[in-house]
């Protein structure tokens, strides 16, 4: 048999005088009349697993380039095609497939040829490389010079970039803003909680020039800053604390990720670290409480108990349910540590970016092992140690003296002081209705591409890899088939954090940006693809990227370089001619105004009353009663008491649930748990009026609020000036003092502080 016909893909034994009739009629639409052909009859030997020839019809730019045998398809002359030749079934020697099962009807390779016809129309699958390198966020980087700016408002390279571009766009940059409001600012930011009146007044009247820099490494170094920013993490992985769906049931066990999370910030850990752990601490770090506890990471999102626990997986609702908890997986983990949303490639090749299905499914078998279960462990390396041994010996003992023979050994397990457990990605074993990958003992699932998204017909195997859209990075992992599940999380981890990888340095720097700057340098910052916004200051994003990556991958020392900048000192105060050329401030000619987060509100509000539990870790508090618990649990909020002091702690330390929000941070714009959420609304609406207003959580503390400024005035008068020094940093002016004092004199002091919470000021970050 010659060997062109490795290159020949379908065939049909059918007369050529059938074929050589005139093409339909109708546009042949490639995905709806010529991919379906492909995938049936071509693509077991020109596809992603083989490629007889060196040539695939699996993707566009392979198939259109050809193979070692030259083009096969010459878009709009169907009869110089050696793939209609091929199909025509005039020459025997050229049949292909060999199996005749698979040949053509007569309709679908007149298809073919209306097809080629019309011109080989094939839409953009994602698989042409000169597209990818094309595009902004997939080109490799290096540290770009700093544009030279004879100006002496520059104080960093970043002011360099931004000036620049401002000057370029005929804007100019904003004085900075006053002592007062800087300070404020940096309190929120850092650490999500105001300054103190005696802070304010003592950093607006520090002459040194260093007085700012020392704020910001006191902040730094305080506990809260790993609290603040561990809220803007867990909203990115779409934490919770229970399974959303129907029956949304509680994990116990989701906090110690939390706690990790908290963690990892405060302790300042490489970014790479970060984000290896997350992934595959338990292989990269054994031994190690953060390498267990962060693969909470992967759990992180919601859980279909029904479809996990109440189906088998060889029903096709069980198979449903897994294909969509691996996907979950799998987009937050690219999502959050790359920006790309991968999850549109698994019905079919992303229609934007260059991500093939394959390489979709690829990512699915990273994690095709795992479930989301508690997983056990041992705080003392020592232990897990002697836990493992004991273990071993236990499973040898007992298979060979029988139960009997191992008491000794059971006894000594006993001993050990108890495992604690975090909810998390791990290879479970079966316990009560779930029985999980045990089975297998915790064999990866096959992972099949899904056509359609359709799990009842199932294509090709694919194996464990990455995106191939990184064209300096390899896609497939090149594993030993005899593989432990966790050698596939530890090459992903790898892949993620590869210097290499341009996308996971330019994500990070550009999320820490947007939560200083109120906008981020690519405004959707878990989306860097076509269907995503362009970055307004290229070269300031792979400049930061590169400083980042390449000076000890230090989120604190991002932080301080954004916040020493004059960019991020800039008064928020509006010019009307600058608002008219560039509403949304998206070269920074000033500062964005922000509100503030739902949390920090609520924080700021039970500050202020004195009634704030600054303890830290541990297992969440409830601001809700429970009904119904032994089914379907109904979080019923309006019953909890506001006053309970167990509630009175941060509110990144709040048990979230994903069916019923918190009616009053809700109002507030609190984050979607069952959204990947990047950034955070910023509405203004009259419900948010009504609920600081209105709300039990502000009417109570408005009372503690009250006492407590009862102790610090021997009049109204006094007591109010403390109350507005307290709340906003700052005394009352005249006009304030007299309006607050009439009111209080209506209806009472712990009312007069309730306004006080309600000043628009109160709720802004400046």
């Amino acid at each position: 048999m010659p060997r062109f016909l490795a290159t020949c893909l379908v065939v049909l034994s059918t007369p050529y005088s059938v074929l050589s009739a005139s093409p339909a009629a109708d546009a042949i639409d490639f995905d709806r009349d010529v991919k379906p052909i492909f995938t049936r009859s071509c693509v077991s030997c020109h596809g992603p697993q083989k490629q007889r020839s060196s040539f695939r019809l699996d993707r566009k730019a392979d198939a259109l380039k050809g193979g070692d045998l030259g083009r096969a398809v010459v878009p709009g002359k169907a009869a110089d095609s050696p793939l209609i030749r091929y199909v025509s079934g005039t020459d025997p020697d050229v049949a292909m497939p060999p199996d005749s099962k698979k040949r053509l009807t007569a309709t679908e390779v007149a298809t073919l040829r209306a097809w080629i016809d019309q011109g080989a129309k094939w839409p953009d699958d994602g698989s042409e490389s000169a597209a990818a390198e094309k595009w902004w966020a997939l080109k490799p980087f290096t540290q770009p010079t700093p544009p030279k700016v004879a100006d002496r408002w520059a104080r960093t390279p970043i002011d360099a970039f931004v000036l620049a571009k401002l000057r370029e766009k005929g804007l100019k940059p904003s004085p900075e803003a006053d002592r007062r409001t800087l300070i404020r600012r940096a309190y929120f930011d850092l650490i999500g909680l105001p300054p103190t009146f005696e802070e304010v007044e003592a950093f607006a009247a520090d002459p040194s020039p260093d007085a700012y820099v020392k704020l910001i490494d006191r902040l730094l170094a305080s506990p809260r800053y790993g609290e603040r920013w561990a809220r803007h993490w867990l909203d990115v992985v779409h934490y919770g604390e229970t399974h959303g769906y129907d029956k949304d049931k509680p994990r116990p066990n989701a906090w110690p990720y939390r706690d990790y999370v908290i963690r990892a910030i405060n302790e300042d850990k490489p970014y790479s670290r970060f984000v290896q752990e997350q992934v595959a601490g338990d292989v990269l770090f054994p031994g190690t409480v953060d390498g267990v506890e962060a693969l909470g990471f992967i759990a992180a999102g919601p859980w279909d108990f029904i479809g996990h626990a109440e189906l088998p997986e060889d029903k096709i609702d069980g198979k449903v349910a897994r294909h969509l908890d691996r996907d979950d997986m799998a987009a937050n983990t690219i999502g959050t540590f790359v920006s790309l949303t991968v999850h549109c490639a698994q019905c079919h090749n992303h229609k934007f970016d260059p991500i093939p299905q394959e390489d979709y499914y690829r990512l699915q078998a990273v994690f095709a092992a795992l479930d989301r279960a508690d997983k056990g462990y041992d705080p003392d390396p020592a232990v897990g140690r002697r836990r493992s041994e004991l273990t071993q010996r236990l499973r040898v003992l007992s298979a060979v003296a029988g139960p009997s023979g191992a008491e000794p050994i059971r006894r000594e397990l006993a001993d050990l002081p108890p495992q604690r457990f975090v909810y998390a990605g791990t290879v479970h074993h079966g316990s009560g209705t779930f029985v999980g990958t045990g089975p297998t003992g915790g064999k990866t699932r096959p992972i099949r591409i899904l056509p359609r998204g359709d799990v009842t017909k199932p294509g090709q195997e694919v194996g464990p890899g990455a995106l191939s859209a990184v064209s300096e990075l390899k896609a497939v992992f090149d594993l030993p088939p005899d593989h432990p599940e966790g050698e596939r999380r530890a090459a992903l981890a790898r892949w993620l954090t590869d210097r290499d990888n341009p996308l996971v340095w330019r994500s990070i720097v550009n999320r820490v940006w947007l939560y200083h700057m109120g906008r981020g340098i690519v405004d959707t910052p878990n989306d860097f693809g076509k269907m995503g916004q362009p970055p307004t200051h290229t070269e300031l994003l792979d400049w930061l990227a590169a400083d980042f990556r390449d000076n000890g991958q230090s989120l604190k020392k991002l932080h301080r370089l954004i916040m020493t900048s004059a960019v991020y000192r800039q008064s928020s105060a509006s010019v009307p001619a600058f608002e008219t050329a560039d509403a949304a401030n998206a070269f920074y000619w000033r500062m964005t105004r922000r509100k503030l987060e739902a949390e920090a509100v609520r924080d700021s509000i039970l500050l202020a009353a004195g009634k704030l539990d600054l303890s830290m870790g541990g297992s969440s508090f409830q601001d809700f009663q429970v009904e119904k618990p032994e089914h379907s649990p109904h979080y019923q909020y309006h019953l909890h008491d506001a006053d309970d002091p167990k509630s009175h702690r941060r509110s990144v330390y709040r048990f979230v649930v994903r069916s019923k929000p918190q009616p009053w941070l809700a109002a507030l714009d609190c984050a979607d748990p069952s959204q990947q959420v990047d950034r955070r609304n910023q509405t203004i609406t009259p419900q948010q009026a009504l609920a600081l207003l209105n709300s039990q959580l502000t009417a109570v503390m408005a009372k503690h609020f009250a006492a407590r400024v009862e102790k610090l005035g021997d009049d109204t008068r006094d007591r109010l000036t403390a109350a507005v020094r307290i709340a906003l940093g700052r005394s009352p002016s005249v006009d304030e003092l007299n309006t607050l004092a009439t009111y209080a004199d209506k209806h009472g002091l712990a009312n007069a502080c309730r306004v006080v919470l309600n000043m628009n000021e109160f709720a802004f970050v400046d």
